[in-house]
């Protein structure tokens, strides 16, 4: 008769060791469906992309547009001017811009832990119109520097000195997060109202161009501006990656996040540096853009959570995506006629957002 023996332990840690593996399969599973969600919002921006070219008042079809983006020297010299002069510098102008707001909005809601803060809440957009403003109505002249490029430059430092101000006033110990939102709708409101002023003494032509700006079009893109926005986006995208597992941490509130070694102070700064920075061009070379930046990080963090490695890309995705889809929108609704992007985003981002309150009970 053989002897056996029973030990409680063993079985404890047979337990123990097959919740673990449960738990790493589930863990796994997660990780490989948030990396699938992400190739399937990157295939639906290229095809937004694709369909974006398409779509124009000359009615080509996919096989002359798709001959003349690889094949130039055998198409047309007709189909080749639309797509490659016209089409394409819009076109390319959407992914860009969308995922440079989205991700502008992302950073803001994570660094300042609140679901309705983006770039515009801190006035960055409003003190681009007010330097494009003073270009439009001639009241600065830049020197040595091309007209069709003041615009945008005047846009480009006004925001930066937003930024160092909004910078100087987050530096403060005294001064807590919502105090620094506060400050930032005040710069919003203040610009606006300067915005006001420059329209009411501007000259009717002037008066329409300052207009035309306000409302945001992809139609002052160029090779020149996506380049810069193709290196832009990806080199911000890679450093706010490299912190984020210490924008994850702000979730967990800033005392703890503290207590982990993160300097939240010196994390918050610069990230507002880099978000005025991309939002400063963006809405400098196309002009105000609203409701990307809120709408695009509320979808990614539905879709994939908080975790910056999944929702940082996410957002930027579907930032392109929402951007993309209002450009089609704008061409496609009245034909011969481009409207406004900025009415094509509230479209899009004023329903999501009275939804979103309706599912939160108005609690953010």
């Amino acid at each position: 008769m053989s002897n056996t023996s029973y030990s409680p332990s063993n079985t404890i840690d047979s337990t123990e060791s097959e919740q673990v593996k449960n738990a790493l399969t589930v863990h796994h599973t997660r990780e490989r469906r948030k990396k699938i969600t992400l190739v399937i919002f990157f295939l639906l921006s290229i095809v937004c992309l694709i369909a974006d070219i398409l779509i124009g008042s000359q009615g080509l079809t996919l096989g002359k547009v798709l001959n003349a983006i690889f094949h130039p020297a055998s198409s047309d010299i007709t189909s080749s001017i639309i797509v490659w002069d016209i089409r394409m510098p819009m076109s390319l102008m959407a992914p860009f811009v969308g995922g440079i707001l989205a991700l502008a909005g992302a950073q803001m809601q994570t660094t300042l832990n609140n679901p309705l803060a983006d770039p515009y809440t801190f006035g960055i957009s409003a003190s681009a119109g007010f330097g494009a403003s003073l270009v439009i109505t001639h009241i600065v002249s830049i020197p040595y520097i091309p007209l069709e490029y003041e615009i945008a430059f005047m846009a480009f430092v006004m925001c930066l000195l937003t930024t160092c101000l909004i910078a100087a006033m987050s530096s403060l110990k005294r001064i807590s997060i919502e105090g620094v939102m506060l400050f930032g709708v005040a710069i919003m409101f203040a610009y606006d109202g300067m915005l006001i002023m420059m329209q009411y003494i501007a000259t009717e032509t002037q008066l329409q161009t300052l207009i035309f700006w306000q409302m945001g079009s992809l139609d002052r893109g160029n090779w020149e501006k996506i380049t810069i926005l193709a290196i832009l986006l990806p080199t911000v995208l890679a450093i706010m990656m490299k912190d984020s597992w210490k924008l994850s941490s702000l979730k967990i509130g800033q005392e703890r996040a503290e207590s982990m070694g993160i300097n939240v102070k010196r994390l918050r700064i610069k990230t507002l540096l880099l978000v005025s920075l991309i939002t400063a061009l963006s809405v400098s070379f196309v002009g105000a853009i609203g409701f990307v930046g809120l709408v695009a990080p509320h979808i990614a963090r539905m879709i994939l959570g908080e975790d910056q490695r999944y929702f940082l890309p996410a957002s930027v995705l579907l930032g392109a995506v929402l951007v993309e889809l209002a450009s089609i929108a704008s061409k496609s609704l009245m034909p011969g006629l481009i409207l406004p992007l900025t009415v094509m985003m509230s479209i899009i981002g004023v329903p999501f957002f009275i939804f979103l309150i309706i599912k939160k009970g108005g609690k953010f």
